[in-house]
């Protein structure tokens, strides 16, 4: 619901109907929270409001208090209501993994900073944001095709598969540490974070499901992982935000020899690299294949056509 409200409060005159085919079930599920009559529509309002009081404290207060009073501070406000005893602890619990996740608001993707790509911008995608694309992207690839996934299970991995990130940063494969290291290194983190909540080993199997790729839902939530990335990384190249390969030379992606062999094969742009080296990780299924395609040969700058267009490349490409 609150991605959903969102979408439609940014873009008014977007109309999930006209979009998407479960746009009728989605879009009665974005007016359900800004009528905020259901039980499921208040809950959602309250974790918004939470949410927005939670965070102007801690920016407000977090560089000059420890996080025992920074939460004194969050019942004081009235955030938590604490009935009993108990709940203190159980409140603490929750604030203390908040606190920790909302570092992923200030973090960058480091795949984009002047080591890196070096993407011409004021402003480059945090973290947070990353996971809310991924989970937009999932709900419209679901709306659109049968992967015959539960994509309830799938959000849940989607919310939660940055949260290594939050200790350990956004490692990129141009930073000289193998997928192996990565990883032992990421769920050591994974570990620490979760620790403070009581369903701690349901979340770290959510991420280890993730990350061993074994199962549909997990297997997709890689594919929007992944191809969010390659979207957002068209979107810089679109709106002229990539700088000519010819002046990424001292950036750590082109001491890459997979990199210099693309060049040399023809390689032109920044998302040409971006398309050679992902195009692989999709090779097992056509939907995610195609999109990468359509992303690829399209200005994504021009929204307004792009859900339709999308729809009849695929029809096109199928028949």
């Amino acid at each position: 619901m609150l991605i959903l409200s969102e979408i439609i409060f940014e873009n008014p005159n977007f109309s999930l109907v006209e979009t998407l085919k479960k746009g009728k079930q989605y879009e009665k599920e974005a007016i359900e929270y800004l009528q905020i009559k259901t039980s499921e529509a208040q809950d959602a309002f309250r974790f918004r409001i939470t949410d927005f009081s939670l965070t102007k404290l801690i920016d407000e207060k977090g560089d000059n208090l420890s996080f025992e009073n920074l939460y004194k501070e969050a019942l004081n406000l009235g955030v938590f209501k604490i009935i009993h005893k108990e709940d203190y602890e159980r409140y603490k619990k929750i604030f203390k993994f908040y606190y920790f996740n909302y570092r992923l608001k200030n973090k960058l993707r480091s795949g984009w900073d002047k080591k890196h790509w070096n993407v011409k911008s004021d402003r480059i995608e945090h973290i947070s944001e990353h996971i809310i694309g991924t989970i937009a992207l999932a709900i419209a690839m679901d709306s659109e095709f049968d992967f015959g996934i539960d994509i309830n299970k799938v959000i849940e991995i989607l919310a939660i598969h940055e949260v290594g990130e939050i200790l350990i940063g956004d490692i990129t494969p141009f930073d000289g540490i193998t997928p192996q290291q990565k990883q032992e290194i990421e769920h050591q983190a994974i570990e620490d974070v979760f620790e403070c909540l009581t369903n701690k080993k349901y979340l770290v199997n959510l991420i280890f499901e993730f990350d061993n790729h074994q199962t549909t839902e997990s297997m997709f939530s890689y594919y929007c992982d992944k191809m969010e990335a390659d979207i957002q990384a068209k979107v810089y190249q679109d709106n002229c935000m990539q700088n000519p390969l010819d002046e990424q030379q001292n950036n750590v992606v082109f001491k890459s020899d997979r990199v210099k062999q693309m060049v040399e094969n023809g390689a032109q742009t920044a998302f040409d690299i971006w398309y050679l080296w992902d195009k692989s990780i999709y090779k097992d299924d056509t939907t995610f294949t195609l999109l990468l395609d359509y992303v690829k040969d399209n200005d994504l700058t021009k929204l307004s056509s792009v859900g339709q267009k999308y729809k009849r490349f695929i029809l096109d490409k199928n028949n």
